[in-house]
């Protein structure tokens, strides 16, 4: 029995493919789910980013410095807003992306 021995080689070799395979299969859930908002939001089963934002903008904690939507386990669409307080404090805040409610605000580290 021929027992198979990894050379510094094959190692570099399998390292740099799971580095290239990760940012694809990355990008591949990024289209899906760009894919499954637009579809939600033509079916209005989301709200648009301005009307969210227009909704929301009263409520939180500080100056909007970033938005993404994301799409959690089970559908459920989220805009998580990042904000900057007045204390210069990073936070986080969770929006139903159906809604507009609130769903928590967390300091972003």
């Amino acid at each position: 029995m021929r027992l198979s021995r990894t050379t510094p080689s094959h190692a570099l070799f399998l390292a740099l493919s799971l580095v290239v395979a990760a940012p694809a299969a990355h990008a591949d859930n990024d289209a899906r789910d760009q894919a499954l908002a637009r579809k939600a939001l033509l079916e209005g089963r989301i709200k648009s980013l301005s009307d969210i934002t227009e909704q929301v903008k009263p409520k939180l904690p500080g100056k909007i410095l970033g938005v993404e939507l994301d799409v959690e386990k089970g559908g459920r669409f989220v805009y998580e807003f990042d904000v900057i307080d007045s204390a210069g404090r990073l936070k986080e805040v969770d929006v139903d992306a159906a809604t507009g409610e609130i769903l928590s605000i967390e300091d972003d580290d």
